[in-house]
């Protein structure tokens, strides 16, 4: 048995190769999240994502998903947050990593396989079984993909991997019985989501004397949509952007927990890779000529840099790492969101709106 493992860690470590037997294989009892990703895999699903990882959408899942299925069916993928890499009581890495990727590898029950795990910002890491074609290559293809992004950009070092594999782009027809049924599957959540919504809501919308209105707990679908009670610019909103970064930088310097604990330090390491990345987009945002896209992907990375942080002060305390949900609609300092409400400004749109604990309490208690 032959398997290639690449990886990335707070310093995207070089890549390591070996050779093992199969009797080297992880013989101890598979942890939860093996146990749900081998499920999927084994239910025909080759893409498999953590509810809690954060790292990949549901939209980028279905691509990758539709890239693989009716293309190859021995290709793998696992997006887990990075609590799965301190299942076990060693301190390395590699051999978690190693040890988790073997667990998945005898729970598939193939000979031939091509598996790639990320761990949301701590690390991703590939291995090629048997004779699957490509197990030679995939390290060294996993890692240069690595080298190319930041930590944060999961999708793209999976997405990337698979083009260098030889998938199907997802608009090539492979696989429209899934995509068929993902729609279905998503249309049937949406129709859940909001009949539960509806059932939260309990009566009309209230308007205060500030002439906000105020329509309950809204379903969670984070927007960019420009309503047209808006009277800000792009140029405004990327001058809010730039200060935004600068915002994010003080944050960081402030926080400065310790990293003795690797969990914490690799969630630190996460959000400092994508302040640097948002600071490289800030840089480039043109004078005049920024656009609504270019700011929509800079406050996904300075979002994602702030659920980092989150997740290292909860890791740091012992609690559950926080879900992964955009800032706080009245001020981006008072945190990541924990609920979204309907609301809109006198005279305004309705639309649904994320915020913090502290405002949500404020809102709901009658507060403007």
């Amino acid at each position: 048995m032959r398997r290639v493992l690449a990886l990335t860690c707070l310093l995207l470590l070089p890549v390591m190769a070996a050779l093992a037997p199969a009797s080297a294989r992880a013989a101890s009892t598979p942890d939860p999240y093996v146990a749900a990703a081998v499920d999927t895999w084994r239910g025909g699903d080759p893409v498999f994502v953590s509810a809690e990882s954060g790292a990949v959408s549901p939209d980028d899942a279905a691509d990758l998903r539709a890239r693989i299925v009716g293309w190859r069916d021995d290709v793998f993928v696992a997006v887990l947050p990075a609590l799965a890499l301190r299942q076990s009581a060693t301190d390395d890495d590699v051999d978690e990593a190693s040890a988790l990727l073997d667990q998945l590898y005898a729970g598939l029950g193939r000979d031939d396989a091509l598996l790639v795990v990320a761990f949301s910002g701590a690390g991703t890491y590939a291995a090629g079984y048997g004779d699957a074609p490509g197990a030679d290559d995939l390290g060294r293809i996993v890692a240069e993909e690595l080298d190319a992004h930041t930590l944060g950009q999961v999708d793209q070092v999976l997405e990337g991997t698979l083009d260098r594999l030889g998938a199907p782009a997802p608009d090539d027809g492979v696989s429209a019985w899934w995509v068929a049924a993902a729609v279905l599957a998503g249309a049937a959540l949406a129709t859940a989501a909001t009949l539960g919504v509806v059932r939260w809501r309990r009566g009309r919308p209230r308007t205060r004397p500030s002439g906000e209105t105020w329509a309950g707990a809204a379903a969670y679908r984070p927007s960019f949509t420009v309503y047209g009670d808006q009277s800000d610019t792009v140029e405004h909103r990327a001058a809010l952007a730039r200060e935004d970064v600068t915002r994010l930088g003080e944050e960081l310097d402030a926080a400065d927990p310790p990293l003795d604990d690797p969990t914490v330090a690799a969630h630190v390491q996460a959000a400092l890779d994508a302040y640097a990345d948002a600071s490289r987009r800030v840089d480039g945002l043109s004078v005049g000529l920024s656009t609504d896209d270019e700011l929509r992907a800079l406050g996904e990375v300075t979002e994602f840099a702030r659920w980092q942080l989150a997740c290292a002060r909860a890791a740091l305390t012992g609690a559950t790492p926080p879900a992964r949900r955009v800032p706080c609609f009245v001020d981006a300092a008072h945190g990541v969101s924990v609920a979204d409400v309907s609301w809109a400004p006198p005279g305004g749109t309705l639309r649904p709106v994320p915020v913090c604990r502290a405002c949500f309490d404020r809102i709901t208690g009658g507060a403007a």
